[in-house]
C-alpha cells in the first residue's frame, strides 16, 4: 500500500494541483476537467470560451499535458453506474480515435503507472440562472508525474455524460469529452469536435489531429 506524506493541495486557474512525497521520489499530480455544453433555444448571448487561445490550425493542449511525455496506449475501463448505452457510444468514440493510428485505446485496468481513461456517468440540473445551456459531459486528464531512476509520467483521465439530459448521450459528447481525457483542450473552431457547445460533429477535424500528433508521435 502507497504511503503519503506531505500533503499540500492548492487551487490554481480552475484546476487542482496536489504535490506530495511518495518514498524518496517526488510525486507531482496535477488535475483538470472540462465541460461541453448544448446551447438552448433561450441563448442569447455566445457561451464563454473556457479553452486557452488557439494557436494557427491547431487545437488548444491542456496547460497541465506536456508534448510526447505520454505513452500513446491507453486503458479505459467503465465505472458500474455507466447504462449499456452509454458504453456503446463511448466505444464508437474509442474506435474514431484508434482509427488515427496515434493513440491506442484498449479496454481493461491500467497499472499505477500506465495511461487510463475511467468513463463515468453523472446527473447534474442545470440551475434556473445557468439555463441558457445546458451541462452533456465533463472529461480531463489527471497527469502523475514520479521522478528518479524509477520515475515515469501517466495520465489518469476521466470522461463522462450527464444522465440528467438523455441528448447527453451522442457520439459527438463522447469524442469530445475523451478528447479532454487525452489532452485537448476547448477549440474556437466551429469544425473542431472541441468546441465548448456540442455541434453533432462526430470526426476529427485536421487541428484535432496535428495536436494529437503534436502530443504523442516522438520526433
Amino acid at each position: 500500500m502507497r504511503k503519503l506524506w506531505g500533503l499540500l493541495a492548492v487551487l490554481l486557474l480552475g484546476s487542482v494541483m496536489l504535490v506530495s512525497v511518495w518514498g524518496k521520489f517526488p510525486k507531482f499530480v496535477a488535475m483538470s476537467e472540462i465541460t461541453v455544453a448544448q446551447a438552448t433555444s433561450r441563448l442569447g448571448v455566445q457561451l464563454p470560451m473556457v479553452g486557452r487561445e488557439e494557436s494557427k490550425r491547431a487545437t488548444p493542449v491542456e496547460s497541465i499535458v506536456k508534448p510526447q511525455t505520454l505513452s500513446k496506449t491507453y486503458y479505459y475501463r467503465f465505472g458500474t453506474e455507466v447504462p449499456d448505452k452509454m458504453v456503446h457510444t463511448f466505444e464508437k468514440a474509442v474506435a474514431v480515435y484508434n482509427e488515427t493510428g496515434i493513440v491506442n485505446l484498449v479496454a481493461g485496468d491500467a497499472t499505477a503507472h500506465q495511461n487510463e481513461i475511467a468513463f463515468f456517468a453523472y446527473s447534474k440540473e442545470m440551475p434556473e440562472n445557468q439555463s441558457t445551456y445546458l451541462e452533456l459531459g465533463k472529461g480531463g486528464p489527471e497527469i502523475e508525474e514520479v521522478t528518479g531512476f524509477q520515475g515515469y509520467t501517466a495520465n489518469h483521465a476521466r470522461a463522462g455524460m450527464n444522465l440528467k439530459y438523455p441528448q447527453s448521450v451522442r457520439l459527438s459528447v463522447a469524442i469530445h469529452e475523451i478528447g479532454h481525457a487525452v489532452g485537448l483542450d476547448h477549440s474556437h473552431s466551429h469544425n473542431s469536435v472541441m468546441y465548448p457547445i456540442d455541434q453533432g460533429t462526430t470526426h476529427l477535424s485536421a487541428g484535432d489531429l496535428k495536436t494529437l500528433r503534436h502530443l504523442y508521435q516522438k520526433v
